[in-house]
């Protein structure tokens, strides 16, 4: 069938190297399909995109106990804002609530503009999966 060993050396690389890409392709579909919040994944900072979502995986902060898990990209930046934010709030409080009852009601919808950070977090960008 082969008329010389250099023939048959190109037909094997050939059908390696579609074994190979097929296997690859193979391994790339199955990955993806399993991407979504909550979803157990390997690699620190790993990312993915399905349709118009971006995933990194990564601590949960809202997953316990702590593991590798996917999540939206934007989850770990909203938390450290939401840390932040609360820190910022804690020195701001007692500024405002000197100012009298304006400042009160001032110190109130930040409060309520935190709570509600992280209402957002816990129920959609950082939610865990079932």
């Amino acid at each position: 069938m082969f008329n010389d060993n250099r023939t048959m050396k190109l037909v094997m690389s050939a059908m390696i190297l579609g074994s190979l890409m097929a296997a690859t392709m193979h391994s790339t579909s199955t990955q993806a399909a399993k991407v979504k919040n909550g979803v157990a994944c390997k690699k620190i900072n790993l990312k993915a995109k399905v349709g118009s979502k971006n995933y990194i995986c990564g601590k949960n902060p809202y997953v316990t106990p702590t593991k590798l898990t996917w999540m939206l990209r934007q989850c770990p930046e909203t938390y450290d804002l939401y840390i932040e934010s609360k820190e910022q709030y804690d020195i701001f409080k007692d500024i405002l609530n000197a100012a009298g009852t304006e400042g009160k009601a001032e110190a109130d919808k930040l409060l309520t503009g935190i709570n509600s950070l992280e209402t957002l977090m816990k129920s959609q960008v950082c939610k865990r999966g079932k």
